[in-house]
């Protein structure tokens, strides 16, 4: 068990220890596993190992937060060994607008766009009004087989080019390829076509899984730290040391209560009412993921194998949607995250010395303080203060509710074409998904349904402008031709990159765009806390460091945006291979 981890035992406050142990007990017994490898010979020496890279995405890791809190974190901790023994890109910049995590997983793995590789948002809306996860596969279903008989999974289908993983494996047929996160979405997109293990958290389940997708059994690994049994015995309270925090009080208006963990410290997940909502809400599932990746390491034989390891870092995401990127809890968990990334640096040391591993970090998006945050602020960044480099905004800001605003466009429409049906089917961020009966419609109905669509959200607080995903050219401009452009050209440019065009399928019709500031509410607790996905540099902007002893500069700073391409590009020619197509043209770290 790694330790200090803090998750909760019960998913309901009345349920007792004892029953909720048994219960634990009697799931964890029903999961079939893989049998775990020999355990592997000592290490050969770092001349002879072939490649052992590590990638890492930390979730929602903004540049401007970064920037702001890095020089603030320990000289001891896993970031500044990073830099210090490596490269550091301030600023690492996406080409789309959709900065969510699903796109910003498959564009660093691929190197492409989402017009080019497909996973184009987080969610869609499927015929009956349901938001579904861009990835569920209804040919795929969830193993451990302890879940309901049947249930459905997710896989990375969608995507339509090769990830570095791809590549990999094409190179070497033995390669361990290990892909780990708390979202099936941050675990399947990395692992290409075929990964030896992608592995998640499942939330109602409250214990790590895969896909039929991936594997027919769970992986031996996973029972030690991922199983209902271990999250269950690592319970405890998140408690903050009083160092890590930034200028606000810890009962911050605008955060949220996540199944009870409360809104102030310290939080107890044991009393929470999700034990896996609470847990993926904590730093202790950083500790859980980092466990499982050295249990996947050992089990595997990595020591006698080409290796890529992808990590996705999803608490920093959860807590960032909670209680917002300034609150005392975003704080508290980039420093533990900073300290359990120092401790499994030292772990890869010990087993393919300091010399013998690399390792690319980097996040999926960014993302932007709370509207009441920014709300507070305002006195201080109005009048003829200069303008932020990351396009964050003084003034109101809004979160977009989507359930409320598919209901004001239902009303909108039935009042506007009366007697046509149900022609919607609702939002998903940063769509609206209209119904098949649309291409019924005739001219003057379907003008008034776009008339009408159109007209309802532009009035609403908080959007800026509506793109039709179909009047897009079918050619965007070039990237690297962004700077150049206006800012109503660039976000069109930006837009044009995000979608999918008549791609034959129910994509989103109507694409969002909210004004500086704003966002659509991501339903995790609804009304409070943050999100991203919009088209400005807060949330297009991320770090990326690259560790790698006599291949990566040691102690260099970039300064200069740089092409988020940089980041397959590099992690390519650590593992030693071709990097994808879409990724060619970004810039090379490793030499």
């Amino acid at each position: 068990m790694a330790a200090g981890l803090g998750l909760p035992i019960a998913r309901r406050r009345h349920l007792s220890w004892p029953l909720m142990a048994l219960a634990l007990a009697m799931a964890g017994a029903a999961c079939r596993t893989r049998k775990p490898a020999d355990v592997p010979p000592a290490p050969a020496s770092a001349s002879q190992r072939l490649p052992v890279v590590v990638t890492l995405v930390v979730d929602q890791l903004s540049a401007w937060a970064f920037e702001e809190r890095f020089h603030r974190l320990p000289p001891a901790g896993g970031f500044h060994r990073l830099a210090r023994e490596g490269t550091r890109i301030d600023t690492l910049r996406y080409a789309h607008a959709v900065t969510d995590t699903a796109p910003g997983h498959a564009s660093l793995y691929t190197g492409a766009v989402p017009r080019e590789h497909g996973i184009y948002g987080n969610e869609l809306v499927d015929d009956r009004g349901t938001v579904g996860a861009i990835i569920a596969d209804p040919a795929t279903r969830l193993v451990c087989p302890g879940a309901t008989e049947g249930t459905q999974s997710a896989s990375a289908a969608r995507l339509r080019v090769p990830t570095i993983a791809d590549q990999f494996r094409e190179a070497h047929e033995d390669a361990l390829i290990v892909s780990l996160s708390l979202k099936d979405r941050g675990a399947l997109l990395p692992a290409g076509k075929r990964p030896t293990a992608a592995v998640w958290l499942d939330v109602k389940e409250f214990r790590f899984v895969t896909s039929t997708a991936v594997a027919s059994s769970l992986p031996a690994f996973v029972e030690r730290h991922g199983s209902r049994d271990a999250l269950a015995r690592g319970l405890a309270v998140w408690t903050h040391d009083g160092k890590a925090r930034g200028d606000l009080p810890d009962d911050q208006p605008g955060e949220g209560d996540e199944s009870g963990l409360g809104r102030t410290f310290p939080h107890d997940p044991r009393k929470a009412t999700s034990p896996g909502r609470a847990f993926r809400t904590t730093p202790a599932s950083d500790r859980t993921l980092f466990a499982l990746a050295l249990d996947a390491l050992d089990a595997e034989r990595a020591a006698s194998r080409p290796t890529l390891l992808a990590l996705s870092l999803s608490a920093h995401d959860y807590v960032g949607h909670v209680f917002g990127p300034d609150s005392w809890e975003a704080w508290e968990e980039l420093f533990a995250l900073d300290a359990a990334l120092a401790e499994f640096f030292r772990a890869l040391d010990a087993r393919f010395s300091e010399a013998g591993w690399a390792a690319v970090l980097s996040g999926d998006h960014g993302t932007m303080s709370m509207p009441e945050v920014v709300a507070r602020r305002s006195g201080s960044c109005a009048g003829a203060a200069p303008r932020d480099r990351y396009e964050r905004p003084c003034g109101v800001t809004h979160r977009i509710d989507p359930d409320a605003l598919t209901a004001r466009l239902r009303a909108s429409l039935e009042t506007a074409l009366p007697g046509k049906g149900a022609l919607l089917r609702g939002v998903g961020d940063p769509y609206v998904f209209v119904s098949p009966e649309v291409s019924t419609l005739g001219p003057p109905d379907r003008e008034r349904f776009d008339q009408t669509v159109r007209r309802t959200l532009l009035s609403t607080g908080g959007v800026r402008a509506v793109f039709a995903v179909d009047a897009l050219p079918k050619a965007c401009p070039p990237q690297d031709g962004d700077d150049a452009l206006d800012e109503e050209a660039r976000i069109a440019a930006l837009v044009c990159r995000s979608v999918l065009p008549n791609s034959g399928e129910h994509a989103g019709a109507y694409y969002v765009i909210p004004t500086r500031g704003s966002f659509f509410d991501p339903r995790i607790v609804r009304g409070f806390g943050t999100s991203h996905g919009s088209p400005y540099l807060y949330d297009r902007t991320v770090p990326m460091l690259v560790r790698a002893p006599g291949r990566a500069a040691a102690g260099l700073v970039v300064r200069e945006p740089v092409d988020f391409r940089a980041f397959a590009m590099t992690a390519s020619r650590l593992l030693g291979v071709s990097p994808p197509a879409a990724a060619k043209g970004g810039r090379d770290f490793a030499r």
